[in-house]
């Protein structure tokens, strides 16, 4: 399973988690599509002597073969590798726009979790539910696809069981009666229809209840039992009446079906266990409650909180924006209310794929998953051996009924288990967080104005709006989602409360609130240089007469200093110089040295 965000980071590429499902199915679809080509090259001699019934029956076959053969190949083959993009996986509520406002019925749904600090459950109802969940108390805090998986499945195994029951009852009881034929086929049929029923019917919300696939109540527990203790006797009655079928029974067929079903039911029941994860033991969310005073725009929080919010993106991949409410300043006082709610791109949680056959037999979450995986494919592949034996059969004139039953059966009960078990594989695990910030307070609008404002030439006037003890609430927490399939809906299934984050994020914000100025002022080296230029200005404008005789004084001022200097580098000149003759000092105006007469003027 790969996530393609960037070369920088690994982290969203892991194992593809069909890989032991693509395995089978590609050699079961591959045996499929090889007996079916054989058995038409086989038959094509026989349909170019003339048209027979029987051939055409074995063409038939030869086709469903190579139809069931392409399905399971098509399927792996689409499986083989997965892209996710950003928009994967799915989001918990619908997605805003950069710069709008909104909200949603979702993103309230999972507001209010993150407010009552816990994650809402469906108590299950009906008696086989309470049975069920009193014998795995875990249950109730499965994804909702496991609940009504298991609901399900044990809604199967109870009733495949009775039927069984009731099956071996009647076949002892009126098996040597003209009915004899009959009880296999109508529990055939009854079968049948028990296994290819739909195992998990998926809702369309990620936040409604648990939609039971099995009507496990009252009303269907009183006819299974009906059936099973009567339907033996009212088939006894009715014997008589019914046509002689002798050469259709399946008696047999239908025994090893059922116990072939009820199998599959439990190494299914024994996968879905290890698919549960512990009760959760930590706290679901953590909130900080803060109060912040302000002398600016609320709205200049969501800024700072969107920049805040930005330097977290996970893998720089932007957040998802659920809600985002700005506030409304309108009039000279009133209240507002804001708030935002996003959550962090998921990140797959590592360990949950199995990575390869070795892998999902060590594993104890996959090792019953991947036995009912090879159930499926064993019963795929001995329903294909049988086919191929009904085809020699059929072209020999032979009885083949119990052929035609063994071989539905089987490829019904092996499909069932490929079904069952890819629920099961497609099982995807992430962890993101939910950040949420309400903002409520009320405000004033008022003006402020800075320096001197009877003799100063520079003044600053600035309309703000003062807001008192502004309530600042902050949520954030770590959840755990799930989906089952690519393009499932995701649900969420744990919290864990991220103190440390929330008070960072709370505090953070009431800085910037309490540092924000409310004061105009020049900030630019450019605007403090043309500042001073004005100063000047000024100045020369309020009184030129004086700025003149300063501007004078200042020019006197500079020539003193600089005639000062001059007489002192003479000084040192003329204490410097000496004959070149004698090295005796001379005098600076003196033209001949006084010691040995060398003339030194030009010197």
């Amino acid at each position: 399973m790969s996530y393609e965000f960037n070369t920088e980071s690994q982290v969203f590429e892991f194992p593809n988690p069909y890989k032991v499902e693509n395995l089978a199915s590609i050699i079961s679809g591959g045996l499929m599509l090889l007996a079916g080509t054989w058995v038409m090259f086989d038959v094509r001699g026989r349909l170019a002597h003339g048209p027979d019934l029987s051939v055409f029956g074995v063409v038939a076959i030869s086709i469903i073969l190579l139809l069931l053969g392409i399905l399971l190949l098509a399927r792996a083959f689409t499986q083989l590798r997965y892209f996710f993009g950003r928009n994967r996986p799915d989001s918990l509520a619908p997605l805003l726009a950069n710069d709008k406002d909104g909200d949603s019925v979702d993103a309230r749904h999972y507001k209010e979790t993150l407010r009552q600090n816990a994650i809402l459950l469906k108590e299950p109802t009906g008696p086989l539910n309470g049975l069920l969940y009193s014998w795995v108390p875990r249950l109730i805090f499965a994804p909702w696809v496991i609940q009504s998986s298991a609901q399900t499945q044990f809604y199967n195994f109870l009733s495949l069981a009775a039927t069984l029951i009731s099956f071996l009852f009647c076949w002892l009881v009126f098996g040597q009666s003209a009915a004899n034929a009959w009880i296999g086929l109508v529990y055939g049929a009854f079968t049948f229809f028990q296994i290819m029923r739909p195992m998990v019917t998926q809702t369309n919300t990620t936040t409604g209840p648990i939609k039971e696939t099995a009507n496990i109540g009252i009303t269907s527990l009183i006819i299974l039992i009906v059936l099973a203790v009567l339907g033996p006797v009212v088939l006894g009655l009715f014997a008589s009446h019914l046509p002689q079928i002798d050469n259709l029974s399946i008696n047999g067929v239908v025994l090893i079906t059922l116990l072939c079903a009820l199998l599959a039911c439990a190494v299914f029941g024994l996968a879905l266990k290890n698919q549960l994860q512990p009760i959760p033991q930590v706290i679901g969310a953590a909130r900080v409650v803060d109060t912040v005073t302000m002398n600016a725009h609320p709205n200049k929080m969501l800024e700072e909180l969107d920049r805040i919010l930005m330097e977290k993106w996970f893998s720089r991949i932007p957040n998802r924006k659920y809600t985002r409410r700005s506030p409304i300043i309108e009039g000279q006082q009133g209240q507002f209310t804001a708030e935002i709610f996003e959550e962090s791109q998921p990140c797959p949680q590592a360990g949950r794929v199995a990575e390869g056959l070795k892998h999902a037999l060590a594993s104890k979450e996959f090792f019953w998953l991947t036995c009912l995986t090879a159930l499926a494919f064993v019963l795929v592949v001995s329903g294909t051996l049988v086919a191929v034996i009904l085809t020699r059969a059929l072209l020999a004139g032979e009885a083949i009924w119990t052929n035609i039953a063994l071989t539905c059966s089987l490829f019904g009960v092996g499909m069932y288990c490929y079904r069952a078990a890819h629920v099961l594989w497609g099982r995807f695990d992430f962890v993101s967080k939910l950040m949420w910030v309400d903002i409520q307070g009320s405000f004033e609008t008022a003006s402020v104005q800075m320096g001197n404002q009877i003799s100063g030439n520079l003044q600053t006037n600035k309309k703000v709006i003062n807001i008192e003890s502004m309530s600042l609430r902050v949520w954030v927490s770590e959840i755990d989602t799930v989906i089952f399939g690519r393009n499932s809906p995701r649900q969420l299934t744990g919290m864990r409360g991220l103190q440390t984050d929330a008070e960072e994020l709370a505090q953070s914000l009431k800085i910037f609130a309490e540092q924000n100025s409310m004061v105009v002022a020049p900030t630019s080296a450019k605007d403090i240089e043309r500042a001073e230029k004005i100063g000047m200005m000024n100045k020369v404008l309020a009184d030129p007469v004086a700025a003149l005789a300063k501007d004078n004084k200042q020019l006197s001022d500079n020539a003193t200093k600089e005639q000062a200097q001059l007489a002192t580098v003479m000084e040192k000149i003329k204490s410097a110089l000496a004959c070149r003759a004698c090295g005796v000092a001379v005098d600076v105006d003196a033209s001949f040295c006084g010691e040995c007469g060398t003339r030194v003027a030009a010197e």
